[in-house]
């Protein structure tokens, strides 16, 4: 019978060569982002380094919509303020004496102007007349939703305009407080996306 495999001679067992001992991670890439130290000792007479973040900025708030734009919305805001505190007067005090209808009428045209100028700029941030020119009121400050006083305060100004023009006209002035009084700008709408 034939052997598959001839026998062997025995040998001696021979150690392996010793191998230098290395660490498993050595041959690894440094990682891109890696800093040399982790926790690097500051030079003694080194320079104290900025502030790490910027300063909160104040927000950049629109420049203010032109004059002409100015007094179309006005013009269109006070015939709708007229127009509507009429309308209400007469469906209110029609059949009054003519006293009693001036009186209502009166109360009418500065209740519509204070809704519509107030709570229109509080609410909606516009007017009918400032919604048509795609024109926003804002805070001057940081060009947040208008607050309720500061609504008042500018609807207060507004009502002074028209009797004060003759007096800004004869001391030399340019309306420069009503351009935006009381904290608030008028803004065009687009600027504010």
């Amino acid at each position: 019978m034939n052997q598959p495999y001839a026998p062997q001679p025995h040998q001696p067992h021979q150690p392996y060569a010793p191998q230098p001992h290395s660490h498993p991670y050595a041959n690894q890439q440094p990682h891109p982002y890696a800093h040399p130290h982790p926790y690097p000792e500051p030079h003694p007479y080194a320079q104290p380094q900025p502030y790490p973040y910027p300063y909160p900025q104040r927000p950049a708030v629109p420049e203010p919509v032109s004059d002409e734009r100015r007094m179309l919305f006005s013009g269109i805001d006070g015939v709708i303020t007229v127009v509507a505190g009429f309308g209400l007067a007469l469906r209110l005090a029609d059949d009054k004496s003519v006293g009693v209808f001036w009186a209502v009428a009166a109360a009418c045209v500065f209740g519509v102007s204070f809704v519509h100028h107030v709570l229109g700029a509080v609410v909606f941030r516009t007017t009918v007349g400032k919604f048509l020119l795609m024109t926003r009121v804002v805070r001057e400050a940081d060009g947040g939703r208008p607050r309720f006083w500061r609504a008042v305060q500018r609807w207060l100004l507004g009502l002074t305009w028209l009797p004060m023009q003759p007096v800004w006209s004869l001391i030399g002035s340019d309306g420069d407080p009503y351009e935006d009084g009381c904290g608030l700008r008028y803004v065009r709408s687009k600027d504010l996306r």
